[in-house]
């Protein structure tokens, strides 16, 4: 029970956390559609991802876990697409500076941003679950 109840915790976390930093990417937050989302979310990246990299092992063994980040995409997309819980659009990065770390700005599209969101998420998820 307690695993499920985290599962759901990091996924809302992680939604959050990346529509707070990526304006290219909107989600609903009343709290029907919010609560939509992460169940969606969880269920997708704990149980369907885990499927998927068993079935393409073989395949992230020579792709160097290039195949993985290629399921959690299309993941993403299908519970984006199907379900209309959150919104990626076009978006432009306009840049950071941070003491001597310079970031230039980048026009990212549709796709790029659907790889930036779900990367950001999957690592808020993986970073959460590794310091619990």
């Amino acid at each position: 029970m307690k695993k499920i109840f985290r599962m759901f915790v990091f996924s809302g976390i992680a939604l959050y956390l990346t529509a707070l930093w990526n304006k290219g990417f909107d989600i609903a937050y009343d709290p029907l559609s919010f609560i939509k989302a992460l169940s969606l979310l969880a269920l997708g990246y704990y149980l369907i991802a885990p499927i998927f990299k068993l079935l393409l092992l073989p395949l992230n063994i020579v792709t160097f876990g290039l195949a993985s980040v290629v399921a959690y995409i299309a993941l993403f997309y299908f519970i984006i697409t199907k379900f209309s819980l959150a919104q990626i659009h076009d978006w432009n990065f306009p840049g950071l500076n941070i003491w001597f770390i310079h970031i230039p700005s980048i026009e990212l599209n549709y796709w790029t941003n659907l790889v930036a969101v779900s990367f950001s998420i999957s690592t808020v998820i993986n970073l959460l679950e590794s310091l619990l």
